[in-house]
């Protein structure tokens, strides 16, 4: 009698965990509309799966190695910060030019 055993089925999970910027999520949702924070919240996912760099355009901060900008939409972007090897923080969501500068940006590493 012959066997055949199926290769279990991985569960995707997540690579990283976001350790800072739940404040500047909140902040940014208590005023976007629906599609922008359907937008945002599939982008952070794919930021946790480590997708993001498959299905997002980034751009990086040559500045702070650190650092990136995932392009969500055309006139919205998340500045990301990678603490370690397994978490990140949100610096920023909202579009390039809407006046805050890189020097504004709050240092929430730890």
């Amino acid at each position: 009698m012959n066997y055949y055993f199926s290769k279990p089925v991985e569960i995707p999970r997540a690579r990283f965990r976001m350790d800072t910027g739940l404040e500047v999520l909140n902040e940014w949702a208590d005023h976007a509309n629906q599609n922008k924070k359907n937008a945002v919240y599939k982008a952070l996912f794919a930021v946790l799966d480590g997708s993001v760099f498959r299905t997002y355009r980034i751009i990086d901060d040559f500045q702070r190695p650190n650092e990136f900008r995932v392009v969500v939409k055309d006139d919205l972007a998340i500045k990301v910060r990678v603490h370690c090897f397994d978490s990140f923080g949100i610096l920023h969501i909202g579009r390039f030019d809407d006046g805050k500068r890189e020097d504004d940006m709050p240092d929430v590493a730890a």
